[in-house]
């Protein structure tokens, strides 16, 4: 029995489901006859746009203190990259570099990068016409699944995008994440038991397999990766790191 679905109204998830995946109809999603006038002439980009992304690319980089190491490429990729936009997307920008260059501990590296993401986005949210540009590190080892890929560096194509008709299965999608919901709801039952850690990180590792798999089967559009995002846009993510920062608080505490 999936507790929490039942919970979650229909129209909540088509709503969810919408923003994520930026249809009209979340059943098929519509696209666009051509790529975002705001970044594109056609399929070249615009030498404006072009100029202000480097510019925000560079600028994070130096916040980030990475100045000095070698950087694969800087991609614009998501929707602004493919015929599905609306005028809530997002401008996704990510800087592809070499992880072990930093360090051979790359999920330490991963962290600490996603802080500095955080940290950037606080303190200088930056836009293009009520578009927010987002930055990130992007690992050159990692795959990165998207529709388009161009690079801002080369100022050429890696992928260009093509228009196919997706059909996404709402109703898979909300059992999948209320799946997701419920465990992570009987986590906060075990959090001052000695099993907390294990679980925790079975838990973990499942998620980290509900996209990867989706990614790899399927693509963006899939059931376990806009599972993932609603999870993520829900804040059950951000809310299952702090019950691992609350357990390891009780346990380095002394209440009594």
């Amino acid at each position: 029995m999936l507790r929490t679905d039942n919970n979650i109204p229909r129209n909540v998830f088509q709503e969810l489901i919408s923003e994520i995946v930026k249809p009209d109809d979340v059943e098929s999603i519509k696209l666009h006859e051509e790529l975002s006038p705001l970044i594109w002439d056609g399929y070249e980009m615009k030498k404006n746009i072009r100029s202000i992304l480097l510019e925000n690319a560079r600028a994070f980089i130096n916040f980030s203190n990475l100045e000095e190491y070698k950087f694969s490429d800087i991609i614009l990729t998501g929707s602004m990259a493919s015929y599905n936009y609306t005028k809530h997307s997002d401008i996704d920008v990510h800087i592809v570099l070499d992880f072990k260059q930093i360090s051979e501990d790359i999920e330490l590296v991963e962290d600490l990068l996603k802080s500095k993401k955080k940290l950037w986005s606080k303190t200088y949210p930056t836009e293009i016409k009520d578009h927010e540009i987002e930055l990130y590190f992007q690992d050159i080892n990692h795959p990165h699944y998207a529709i388009g890929v161009f690079s801002i560096i080369k100022n050429e194509w890696i992928k260009k995008p093509v228009k196919e008709v997706i059909d996404i299965n709402t109703e898979n999608i909300k059992e999948k994440t209320a799946d997701f919901i419920n465990k992570i709801d009987d986590l906060k039952k075990i959090i001052h038991s000695e099993n907390f850690n294990h679980e925790y990180e079975k838990l973990k590792e499942k998620l980290k397999k509900l996209r990867k798999t989706g990614l790899e089967d399927e693509g963006v559009y899939s059931t376990e990766n806009i599972s993932f995002k609603i999870l993520r846009n829900l804040g059950y993510l951000d809310e299952l790191f702090q019950l691992k920062n609350e357990h390891i608080r009780k346990k380095l505490s002394i209440n009594q």
